[in-house]
């Protein structure tokens, strides 16, 4: 057992120590569950949680570990990222991919996961963004962040991720 003067102090209130905690979060990607324990900190005065910075890269090393377990659904992470790389909102994402308007915070969230033929577009847009254009652009939705990605993947050594768009790159973004 720690001392406490060998603990943290806590930034709340300056007079108890931190302690580590756990907590399990439960995810449930097409119903085969998967429990990631998270650390934390608990003062031992005032109560206050928090997350030390050591914590945080721990708990996000556990999450990333749990794709293991995925097979081939999305983690939210994964979905969030090509969203914002990109500028959409959940609304015009869901709105690209033909689902409902908050199709995209569910998934983001792992309340549900996308079905098999949304997960293969998922998919499919991050690994070739020339068809996120395509998709959003028969959607009828402008990608706000298209002409910056575009511009970071002439900029790259190399362009495996099929950039910039069909039909002539940035025309028209």
């Amino acid at each position: 057992m720690n001392s406490p003067k060998s603990l943290p102090l806590c930034p709340a209130c300056r007079k108890g120590h931190l302690h580590v905690t756990t907590r399990n979060e439960v995810f449930r990607p097409r119903g085969v569950e998967v429990v990631v324990e998270l650390l934390a900190s608990k003062c031992d005065a005032c109560g206050v949680q928090t997350t030390r910075a050591s914590q945080h890269e721990e708990n996000l090393r556990r999450l990333a570990a749990r794709k293991q377990h995925y097979g081939n659904v999305l983690m939210g992470e994964e979905i969030m990222a090509l969203r914002k790389r990109y500028g959409l909102t959940q609304v015009a994402a869901a709105r690209v991919f033909g689902k409902g308007k908050i199709a995209f915070s569910r998934y983001e969230n792992e309340a549900t996961y996308p079905d098999a033929s949304t997960t293969l577009l998922l998919t499919m847009a991050i690994d070739m963004p020339g068809s996120l254009k395509w998709l959003a652009d028969k959607a009828g939705v402008e990608i706000p962040l298209w002409r910056e990605r575009c511009e970071d993947a002439v900029a790259a050594p190399s362009n495996p991720k099929n950039m910039p768009a069909p039909r002539g790159g940035l025309e028209g973004a």
